[in-house]
């Protein structure tokens, strides 16, 4: 019955598939994990692998079009567009960050850092792909900075740089956790951000 039933579903196939693949390159490496692992780790057969995912790339490129954009947009992107204070929306998404760590117990880094960093010299497509997550969310900050300039909420900066800025320290940060396991860089970063940014706002 089980069996029919994956068979029956081929989209919940897929997905079960990228959702074993995207924690797998999070957790320990797109290079470092083979597709027999993640064959086991979602429980298909070699032939519904075959099928969906002839090779670990097409299983890369689909992890970063469906997870990992995915992963930017729900944690950077839609809290940045739904709040009206710049700022504020930026501390809250690493209170949130760093509370989901905290309760993990295990920092796995972010993964968009984490499969620009191993895919971007070997394969051109994952590079675009990588480049036009980090695209949107560079668009997403400067547009958002852009605003508060344009309405006299922020002066004295730079939109594009400023984001620019905020993006590069969160991953520098989150690498930094990764390799302590410890959530403090983020904790500094987000101070350090802070009170950059409240330089710029004009306080009521």
């Amino acid at each position: 019955m089980i069996e029919n039933k994956r068979i029956n579903d081929p989209g919940g196939v897929r997905r079960r598939i990228i959702d074993a693949a995207y924690d797998a390159f999070v957790t320990q490496g797109y290079l470092a994990t083979g597709m027999l692992e993640l064959r086991e780790r979602a429980s298909v057969s070699g032939g519904a692998m075959a099928h969906h995912f002839p090779a670990k790339r097409d299983l890369g490129l689909a992890v970063i079009r469906d997870r990992v954009a995915a992963a930017v947009r729900q944690t950077w992107i839609e809290p940045l567009r739904t709040c009206a204070d710049t700022p504020t929306a930026i501390d809250l998404i690493f209170e949130a960050i760093i509370g989901e760590l905290t309760q993990k117990d295990r920092v796995s880094g972010c993964p968009l850092n984490n499969m620009a960093m191993e895919v971007s010299q070997h394969d051109a497509e994952m590079r675009a792909l990588v480049s036009a997550v980090f695209g949107d969310w560079h668009e997403a900050l400067s547009a958002k900075f852009a605003a508060d300039v344009e309405e006299k909420r922020a002066v004295g900066f730079n939109p594009q740089r400023t984001a620019t800025l905020v993006i590069a320290a969160y991953s520098g940060a989150m690498a930094m956790a990764k390799a302590r396991q410890d959530v403090a860089p983020l904790n500094d970063c987000r101070a350090e951000l802070a009170e950059l940014l409240a330089e710029k706002y004009r306080r009521p």
